[in-house]
């Protein structure tokens, strides 16, 4: 069998189930297998592949037939222009956390060694673009199971050296000040889980997804126990749920005088800027 003919078989069967880009996932399960890059598919859309390879390719595309997300079938994923390896149920990143990393970069920019604390690091990939585009900050990343994943990536991008991974609940076991602590935390309401896509709700961490009866339990934590671990002039930056942003801003005035929003590139608000703490 062909390239061609595989990619046209597979594509069919994903745009039958109703997925959204069958095609494109066509292309990234062949050349995952194939291990060439899209051009090379069609440049060469000839070849024949072997039998273990066409195997291969159907055991994969039965796992995306169960909505497995085609990250965790290829290992990877990309954030912010770079590469990470990712494995079930680490929380896949979203476009919309580029806000974030936008954010930080901005406040950062005055600051020539940044001090940087993340609160519920995963794959480590909210850290290690910071530190990329942050040549002289240190990040200290904190997750509350084994960070092995995001240690592989720090490796792979070559900050190893300049990030400390901290296995706690929080910030319940450090004592630094910082000049940012980042996150992008849990925030989606209980009750909301059920409701969601079945590659999130099924193969993604709860813990990464489950924010409590209104989504803002791990939030309150974090604007509660961030002032003692933050600089004079440092900030808080979290990612949220827009429409959390009238609430958040109640429970941010309780611990901080100048609050911000920053919106996404979809117009709404994504992102709460904590400073000056009471």
């Amino acid at each position: 069998m062909k390239i061609e003919e595989v990619l046209k078989q597979v594509t069919q069967t994903l745009k039958n189930k109703g997925f959204e880009s069958p095609q494109t996932e066509a292309e990234i399960i062949t050349g995952y297998v194939l291990k060439i890059d899209k051009v090379n598919l069609y440049l060469q859309h000839n070849r024949i592949i072997t039998d273990n390879e066409a195997q291969t390719i159907t055991n994969l595309l039965e796992r995306r037939l169960k909505h497995e997300p085609i990250q965790y079938i290829t290992s990877k994923t990309f954030f912010y222009g770079l590469e990470f390896v990712i494995e079930p149920p680490i929380l896949i990143p979203r476009p919309e956390t580029e806000t974030l990393i936008e954010t930080v970069l901005k406040l950062a920019r005055d600051n020539p060694e940044p001090k940087i604390v993340e609160i519920g690091t995963g794959s480590g990939i909210i850290a290690i673009t910071l530190l990329k585009h942050l040549p002289s900050a240190v990040a200290y990343a904190i997750d509350i199971i084994k960070p092995t994943l995001a240690q592989m990536n720090a490796k792979i991008h070559g900050v190893n050296n300049r990030v400390h991974f901290i296995e706690a609940d929080l910030l319940s076991a450090i004592n630094i000040q910082a000049d940012f602590i980042v996150s992008n935390p849990p925030y989606i309401p209980t009750s909301i889980i059920p409701t969601l896509q079945e590659e999130v709700k099924t193969f993604e961490s709860k813990v990464a997804l489950d924010g409590g009866k209104d989504g803002l339990a791990v939030i309150r934590r974090i604007i509660n126990d961030s002032p003692t671990q933050l600089n004079r002039n440092g900030g808080l930056i979290l990612e949220f749920s827009p429409e959390q942003r009238d609430i958040l801003e109640q429970e941010a005035k309780k611990r901080f005088k100048d609050i911000a929003f920053v919106n996404d590139l979809s117009g709404k608000p994504r992102v709460l800027i904590c400073k000056d703490r009471r």
